[in-house]
Parts: structure tokens; sequence; C-alpha cells
């Protein structure tokens, strides 16, 4: 599997588990909500994030050695 593919993948994946979340909060409104959105889901946003950043800048490492290497 190629490192685009993977990435959109993970920002796909991402997305749709922050709007499921989204839909949970619509019933779930209450500390422990709360402390689950800060202590899990609040840190993985940011990983994410961080993850696909780091994954763009891999696949410009990675194009720039293919075309060093052709």
């Amino acid at each position: 599997m190629s490192l685009k593919v993977s990435r959109s993948q993970l920002a796909t994946l991402t997305r749709n588990l922050m709007g499921q979340w989204e839909l949970a909060k619509a019933h779930w409104q209450d500390a422990r909500s709360a402390e689950f959105q800060a202590r899990y889901l609040d840190p993985l946003q940011t990983e994410m994030t961080a993850a696909l950043e780091a994954m763009d800048k891999l696949d410009a490492v990675l194009g720039k050695i293919r075309s060093d290497c052709e």
C-alpha cells in the first residue's frame, strides 16, 4: 500500500471517528463524556494531525529520493 493511500485512509478514519463522536455527544453529556474526550479523543486528534503532517513530509522526501535515483 502506498504512503498516499495510507495517509488518505488515516485522514478519512479520523474524520469518521470524530463525526461519530459528535453524534454520540448529542446523547452523552455528562462529566464522563467530557473526561473521555479530554483523555482519549483530544490527544488522538492532536497525534493524528501530527502523523498526517509527518506522512506528507515523508512523501515529499520519498518523492525526491525517487527522482534523484532516476
